[in-house]
């Protein structure tokens, strides 16, 4: 009968001799049967693996061009070691009924057919000479009286009869000579008129198979018991490279457990020893399979799935069928990082398996080849095998073979050490006290020895080994010992040098002056050193185990410090990160720190390393620097200050002078004239000397918006006057400046020095200009500085004619005490303090000079929104304010002529004045009237001062408003911790800015001339 193999879209797998001869070259292996045949109704082209059909009438062309009518069966074939999905397709040409008759008789199977009672109409010859039956003693009887399982083949009936089509139904039948054959059953039901007619059973032979596999299995245990003893990684692929066996040591080495038919390499990625990526062609494996060579020995660096490293040495040997055909290979990996030891291994194993269903014959032939490949795949893994030291005793420890890496190892042959006792390689001492008897005792009592010792090679050098001892059981009877040593001398070493690493890096850390914290995974303290425990004042016993964000950092900067030890990049950075920060004692000092923070990757999760400076020290003398350096320069003003003050003085007293004889004279109508002068100089001599306290305080940086332009143009007389005659000072000023984010003070400090240095480097006169200009961050990262972390930046530039500077200079100018200039004549303290300023305010310095042609200092800072800090105009004489409505006002201050200056203005306002002159006859008058709206006081107060007055007058009255006075720019920096209802006003001020002050805080909105 024509029959071919396909799968469920037609395509073939397998043909018979017959259906070949039918069809001829129509019909191809892998090949689709469409145009092989047409069916009279509904294609079964499309049929699924579990669909089955008889009887379908169809045409088919045969190979002479003959078109022969015929009757098609479709069965899905499923099971043992065909793929899923394979449809058996089974022609029956419409002859004579003899070719019916010599197909049914003359089959290659054997062939019977059931009634529905289970009696036995029809059986060919195949099916009697399977079983030794003459026909009388088979056919006509019960199908059950052959059933060596009593019911099996009643329930395979019954399915039949249930419309099921049944394939490949084990089963076991009773010969006559009384053995069992083991069968496998193929049958299906005809019906007629929707009535069971009778089944169609296809009986095949399998017992001789059955035996082999009984066989390759008893011997795969035994090979599974020896490799199982071994740890190492161990996986075989076929040809293409995907995966047909791997063990579990392989599956700990990838850190995941892969699917058979998956690439290995799909497990990790590989890279050379210098952490060059290697693609997958460069792979080991995969250089043994394309060129058909062993590939010993290379060491490659794998990253896992979770990140982790290792360094392996792989041993990839490719294997072959007996006609030399490339079948796959087979690679053994070995951990050399001394982080993990490798574990079992296992042989390769599980090779595909295409069988024929025509052909079943030569399925005891194919697991037969299989069983021989098996065998010499393990004989290959064994001697590819160098590191380990593999060899097999018998029950009493005398050894029997012996594999490549023993002799490597111990320096004997197979010859030498073949039916000796493998105790030769135990030291004395170890033989005397009977450790190889124990160590057999202990692998027969436990199912495993694992120990680590001395071992005596052939030459009777010593070795640091590995010890594993597995028994071998065959159906519970013990029959030997499998032993795997190696060579771990190397690694003991290490782990000695570890210990002796670790004892002097705790013996560096705990007598260093910087404090140490180490963190776990989870921020909490695991190792504390002493350093830590005088600047914070918690011992080691009071700070292991605690988070160290919530023992010593500030609250401000916790949230901050705690991200940074979560991100990605502080855990992986090789290097160490430094930022300042500030942490808190025990006591509740507060301290100004430097953090230096590493991590250290471990086996298992990470370390963070935290090393931690206190800055205490530091900042103080930066502070001391800084007001040293204003303090120089401020020297270097005091000659144009002078000058000015006199020229300011004699027009204030000038005019004075004139008003005064105006007046004797009775000559007042142009007294105005003379006023507007003194009050023009005075007020000029009142900015200039807010600018010199301003520049001469000591405050930290107060970044604010600042317009540049005007700054700097407010600043043109005070610089030309202490640049001289001789230089010439130009402005070229972008008009579209941003706004900065800097200490306006700091930047007039910053721009002040770089004028008196560009003046010291023109001793015979020139020019100075002053520059500024919008730049974006590409421009800024042209310069030597990368840290830019704004996207734009205002650039003022100070530029001189003078002598330059030489590339040495220029690479000391901003160290601090670095200066050219002789002794006496400067500290080298101004480039130093530009420096600061500028990187404090997130900004950059630059310098550009050479010898001879000038010098230009660059300053960059950081772009910001809101453009405040405008230029403040020059006061003008206004209208005077609205007068009081008789508010009662207490005036205290210690210096008469102010205080009556001051009562004599609320006079002329309008208010009712009361006035002390310290701080206890203030506070009496106070107690002594109740209708105060208004306290005035002076800061500077002898005795009691004027914020402790102010303090005790609200806690009496804390509707009380409080106006202070200071002439002093430190006291002006104390007005932002001042509360509700407290102002601050800076001397002088004129009429108008009190009057102004008065209405703002009295709440008087009323206008009006004052009389």
């Amino acid at each position: 009968m024509p029959a071919y193999l396909c799968d469920g879209s037609g395509v073939v797998l397998a043909c018979n001799a017959k259906a070949a001869r039918l069809w001829g070259d129509a019909l191809r292996v892998g090949g689709s049967d469409h145009a092989l045949w047409t069916a009279a109704g509904a294609s079964p082209h499309a049929a699924q693996a579990s669909d089955a059909a008889d009887d379908i009438d169809i045409v088919l062309e045969a190979a002479a061009g003959e078109r022969l009518r015929a009757s098609l069966s479709v069965s899905a074939v499923m099971g043992g070691e065909l793929p899923s999905g394979v449809l058996l397709k089974c022609f029956q040409l419409a002859r004579a009924s003899d070719d019916a008759e010599d197909l049914f008789e003359n089959g290659a199977v054997g062939l019977r057919l059931v009634a529905a009672d289970g009696t036995i109409l029809r059986a060919n010859r195949t099916e009697l000479d399977l079983l030794g039956y003459r026909r009388d003693e088979y056919v006509g009887h019960k199908l059950g009286e052959f059933d060596a399982d009593g019911d099996r083949l009643a329930r395979l009936l019954e399915q039949v009869r249930a419309g099921e089509s049944v394939d490949r139904y084990p089963a076991r039948l009773v010969g006559a000579d009384g053995r069992v054959r083991h069968v496998q059953i193929s049958s299906s039901g005809r019906f007629a008129d929707g009535q069971f007619v009778h089944s169609r059973c296809f009986t095949v032979d399998v017992s001789g198979q059955e035996q082999l596999s009984r066989t390759i299995r008893k011997r795969e245990q035994f090979s599974g018991q020896v490799l199982q003893a071994l740890p190492v990684a161990v996986y075989t692929t076929d040809a293409a490279g995907r995966l047909t066996f791997f063990n579990e040591a392989a599956i700990d080495l990838a850190g995941r457990r892969p699917s058979l038919g998956e690439n290995w390499a799909a497990s990790w990625k590989l890279s050379g020893l210098d952490g060059t990526p290697l693609p997958r062609e460069r792979y080991p494996m995969a250089i043994a399979l394309r060129e058909a060579r062993p590939v010993h020995g290379e060491m490659v660096v794998a990253e896992r799935p979770d990140g982790s490293r290792l360094t392996l040495a792989t041993y990839p040997t490719p294997l072959f069928d007996d006609d030399g055909s490339l079948s796959g290979g087979v690679n053994m990996l070995l951990d050399v990082t001394g982080q993990k030891e490798a574990e079992q291994a296992l042989q390769g194993r599980n090779a595909r398996l295409e069988q024929r269903v025509s052909e079943r014959i030569r399925v005891a032939e194919t697991t037969s080849m299989n069983l021989h490949r098996s065998e010499r795949n393990f004989a290959l893994l064994v001697g590819s095998v160098i590191d380990y030291a593999i060899y097999m005793l018998d029950p009493q420890g005398v050894i029997t073979n012996w594999n490549a890496g023993a002799e490597r190892i111990k320096g004997y042959t197979a010859e030498d050490v073949i039916g000796t006792h493998f105790s030769r390689f135990y030291t004395p001492e170890d033989c005397a006290r009977g450790m190889p008897a124990a160590a057999l005792e202990t692998a027969r009592r436990e199912g495993r020895y694992n120990a680590e010792g001395w071992r005596v090679r052939k030459d009777g050098s010593r070795f640091w080994a590995n010890v594993v001892v597995d028994p071998i059981h065959d159906g519970g009877r013990l029959i030997g010992f499998a032993k795997i040593t190696r060579d771990v001398t190397e690694r003991m070493q290490a782990e000695t040098a570890l210990v002796e690493s670790e004892y002097l890096a705790r013996g560096v850390i705990d007598t260093a002056l910087d404090g140490f914290a180490q963190l776990d995974e989870g921020g909490l303290i695991v190792r504390w050193n002493p350093r830590a425990e005088s600047l914070f004042g918690w011992q080691r016993e009071q700070a292991i185990g605690q988070p160290l964000s919530a023992l010593v950092v500030a609250e401000p900067d916790r949230q901050r410090f705690e991200d940074s030890l979560r991100s990605p990049s502080a855990r992986g950075a090789s290097g160490a990160a430094v930022r300042p920060i500030e942490m808190v004692s025990r006591d509740g000092r507060r301290i100004p720190v430097e953090i230096s923070v590493s991590s250290l990757s471990l086996h298992q999760g990470y370390r963070t390393n935290i090393f931690i400076r206190d800055l205490s020290e530091k900042v103080l003398i930066e502070a001391q620097l800084r007001q040293a350096q204003k303090m120089e320069a401020v020297g270097q003003l005091t000659g144009g200050l002078a000058h000015d003050f006199n020229n300011l003085l004699q027009g204030i007293i000038g005019s004075l002078d004139l008003i005064q004889l105006r007046v004797d004279a009775g000559r007042t109508s142009e007294v105005t004239r003379f006023v507007d002068g003194a009050l023009n100089s005075a007020n000029r001599a009142a900015a200039m000397t807010h600018r010199l306290l301003a520049f001469s305080r000591r405050q930290p940086l107060d970044p604010r918006p600042v317009q540049a332009n005007p700054l700097m143009l407010s600043m043109a007389d005070l610089l030309q006057r202490t640049l001289g005659e001789q230089v010439s000072l130009e402005f070229d000023l972008a008009p579209d400046l941003w706004p900065a984010l800097c200490d306006p003070n700091q930047l007039e400090s910053a721009v002040l020095n770089l004028s008196i240095n560009a003046r010291d480097a023109m001793p015979e006169g020139g020019r100075l200009i002053i520059r500024s200009r919008n730049v974006t961050a590409d421009d800024v990262k042209t310069r030597q500085w990368h840290e830019v972390n704004s996207d734009r930046y205002i650039c003022i530039e100070v530029v001189d004619t003078g002598i330059g500077m030489s590339p040495e200079v220029i690479d000391r100018a901003f160290e601090p005490f670095f200066t050219t200039k002789a002794v006496g004549q400067g500290t080298g303290l101004g480039l130093s303090m530009v420096y600061g300023f500028a990187r404090q305010s997130n900004g950059y310095c630059d310098i550009r000079s050479m010898p001879g042609q000038g010098s230009t200092v660059v300053l960059y800072l950081p772009y910001h929104l809101d453009e405040t800090g405008r230029e403040t105009l020059p006061p003008t004489r206004l209208a005077p304010a609205a007068p009081g409505q008789g508010e009662i006002v207490l005036v205290v201050e210690d210096e008469e002529v102010v205080r009556h200056v001051v009562v004599e203005v609320l006079h002329q306002l309008g208010y009712m004045v009361l006035e002390a002159a310290d701080g206890e006859a203030g506070l009496a008058a106070l107690r002594s009237c109740e209708d105060v709206h208004l306290l005035i006081s002076d800061i500077g107060l002898p005795g009691m001062n004027g914020r402790a007055l102010a303090d005790a007058s609200r806690a009496l009255r804390p509707d009380l408003k409080v106006l202070l006075m200071t002439g002093y720019a430190s006291d002006a920096s104390a007005s932002e911790g001042f509360a509700a209802g407290m102002e601050l006003i800076t001397k002088p001020f004129t009429v108008e800015a009190l009057a102004t002050r008065l209405r703002r805080m009295l709440g008087d909105a009323r206008a009006g001339d004052l009389s």
